[in-house]
């Protein structure tokens, strides 16, 4: 009977490995540049806010794992996390944002990314996770759909969200949907500002 128990968990590897979507580096690179950029996004009809990833710990381990996100409204810094890339399959990828233990000290060093490579992950606290679903090439959005994400506080509070990242057209998507309402906003940006719903 041990011996068939053996032989039926050998075979259901064998299988699983068969079937699993592996990734490769060039998976992780794709999906790391495609966050990759600096946006500008509308907050409300009369408020913009610019929202940078930078890339941040290149030369130690995996290049393409973490990035600095800090955004800011007229500004003042409102938002900032550190981001860490961990990949499950070719086409699915959980990505963690901590907090920075002392914030204040890295506000606005997005533009010097080699600022971080004095420091080691004991600058970071709690951490969120949001997954990335791969659409298309370069083309990712969040998989289940507008979620409420208590740790994204540039928008009101209790409202949903959805993400979608393209790379071809160089734009950072967000869906909406106000807290108590069906109503779907949709914002987008860099560079170039559209309003109105988005798929």
């Amino acid at each position: 009977m041990k011996r068939f128990a053996l032989i039926l968990a050998a075979v259901f590897m064998t299988f699983s490995g068969c079937f699993a979507q592996k990734f490769t580096e060039e998976d992780v690179k794709q999906f790391y540049r495609t966050l990759q950029g600096d946006y500008v996004m509308q907050v409300n009809d009369s408020t913009t806010a610019m929202v940078h990833f930078t890339p941040i710990w290149e030369n130690s381990g995996n290049r393409f794992q973490w990035m600095y996100v800090e955004a800011t409204i007229d500004r003042k810094v409102v938002f900032q996390k550190v981001l860490e890339v961990r990949p499950r399959t070719s086409k699915k990828f959980r990505v963690y944002l901590y907090d920075l233990k002392e914030p204040e000290q890295f506000a606005g060093k997005w533009a010097n990314r080699n600022f971080f490579d004095g420091f080691t992950t004991n600058i970071l606290k709690r951490g969120h996770r949001i997954t990335f679903v791969k659409t298309s090439d370069f083309s990712y959005q969040s998989d289940n759909g507008p979620s409420r994400y208590s740790f994204v506080n540039c928008f009101p509070k209790g409202d949903l969200l959805h993400f979608k990242f393209v790379q071809e057209d160089e734009r950072f998507y967000i869906k909406r949907v106000p807290k108590g309402t069906n109503r779907i906003i949709g914002y987008q940006g860099l560079k170039e500002l559209t309003d109105g719903p988005v798929g």
